[in-house]
């Protein structure tokens, strides 16, 4: 039987999240059940330290649509990033093992052995100490990435002069990032020929692989930089739409208890304190009514019951005041309702029909070019998605954009709200 695998999302932020710029400028390839896309000329760090993409990619690469899923087959790839404050003192083996998690800490230690790991040119040992700015590539042979769901196309909700606004599905990366740098948002588009291959699309937030909705790419900088401030200075209003456990209607009533940090005004319940990251390798969350520690970070969400999905679980609205990475999840648990699928905050890890588990790759690290790979062992199943969606930005130019409620949100009021995707 299938392992199955609680997971955190942790390569990709916030729901709604931080301001980055990770431009990309992959040329469109044929469609179709197989196509080829060509290698991204370029990518920004992401967070973390983790690795960017090198000039030694491959030229292209292929995919393959199979049970629902967009696979990707094996390629050659250089990742490179230069050593962090953080990692000095570190050993090799210790800091690849602990901030890159795409892969195993066994890979990691067959790839230094084979010269495949090298810091400044030369191959090292994995007890090698690392000093602060040096270069590590690691050159991974026969590179897999994890499948992601394939729906058909994906949405363009709307676009204008300055942006392409779409609905991104769940279980793919807005951009590149461990295990996924070509089943990316971007890279996508291009090769569903979305956009035209001379064209560059910055991204202006973020949205956490697990969640699906609204995602608004820039077609220029100034419209990316303009944007992303928007964004970074809590002047977009978003609504969610999330799926929780229990009867979410019950704590609006005050005789329901308090909870720190948690107020009830005009139907809405508003959880107002302080994030931290508890946890750096799986990129996990905890909420506070008070500040904890120097990393601690404002933030606030307003909870609004819709209706009953099940005879278990809620839907609500989520109107996010802060772009917290995590918040609305976090929130959530703090509440006691946490999101009903979310198996790294309260939620259960579950087979769904509309976001079901999809096999989680285990890389390689004894093949060389022409080798088969050996049988492989049960696949470890995680997340494809899980019941959070992004809804709806209202921007201060006075321009708003609303994405299709998912599947999951369908209950009556909702469906008077949106249509189903």
């Amino acid at each position: 039987m299938p392992k199955r695998q609680a997971e955190s999302d942790a390569p990709d932020g916030g729901e709604n999240g931080e301001n980055v710029n990770a431009g990309a400028t992959e040329s469109p390839a044929q469609s179709g059940t197989e196509g080829k896309i060509a290698t991204p000329a370029s990518s920004q760090p992401t967070k973390r330290g983790r690795v960017s993409q090198a000039a030694t990619a491959p030229e292209h690469v292929t995919y393959k649509i199979q049970g629902g899923l967009r696979h990707v087959e094996p390629y050659d790839f250089d990742f490179t990033t230069h050593v962090k404050q953080r990692w000095v003192g570190r050993t090799l083996l210790e800091v690849c093992a602990c901030e890159f998690v795409a892969f195993p800490r066994d890979y990691y230690e067959a790839s230094i052995a084979a010269g495949r790991v090298t810091v400044d040119g030369q191959p090292v040992k994995s007890e090698h100490v690392l000093r602060d700015g040096q270069l590590i590539v690691h050159r991974a042979v026969r590179c897999r990435e994890n499948p992601v769901l394939d729906r058909g196309p994906i949405q363009v909700v709307e676009e204008t002069q300055e942006l392409l606004v779409v609905n991104k599905p769940s279980s793919l990366p807005i951009h590149p990032c461990g295990s996924y740098r070509f089943n990316s948002l971007i890279a996508i588009l291009r090769n569903q020929e979305t956009v035209e291959a001379t064209a560059t699309l910055h991204t202006t937030h973020r949205l956490d692989r697990l969640t699906s909705g609204l995602v608004l790419l820039a077609k220029t900088k100034e419209a990316a930089r303009r944007v992303g401030a928007w964004f970074a200075a809590n002047q977009i209003r978003k609504t969610y739409l999330a799926r929780v456990k229990g009867c979410f209607k019950k704590l609006l009533d005050p005789d329901s208890g308090d909870l720190p940090g948690v107020t009830r005004l005009n139907g809405r319940l508003r959880v107002e304190g302080y994030i931290r990251c508890i946890d750096r390798k799986v990129g996990k969350y905890t909420f506070s009514a008070e500040a904890v520690g120097d990393d601690a970070k404002d933030a606030a969400t307003e909870f609004e019951f819709v209706a009953m999905a099940t005879e278990n679980e809620s839907v609500v609205r989520c109107f996010p005041a802060t772009g917290r990475t995590h918040q609305i999840r976090v929130h959530l648990l703090h509440l006691g309702f946490p999101i009903a699928n979310d198996s790294c905050y309260g939620g259960e890890l579950r087979q769904d029909c509309t976001l079901p588990l999809i096999p989680h790759v285990r890389q390689e690290a004894h093949l060389d070019k022409g080798q088969s790979a050996e049988p492989e062992e049960a696949a470890t199943m995680h997340p494809s998605g899980i019941f959070l969606h992004a809804l709806t930005y209202a921007l201060p130019d006075g321009s708003s954009f609303t994405s299709k409620a998912p599947t999951w949100a369908l209950v009556s009021s909702v469906e008077s709200l949106v249509s189903p995707s």
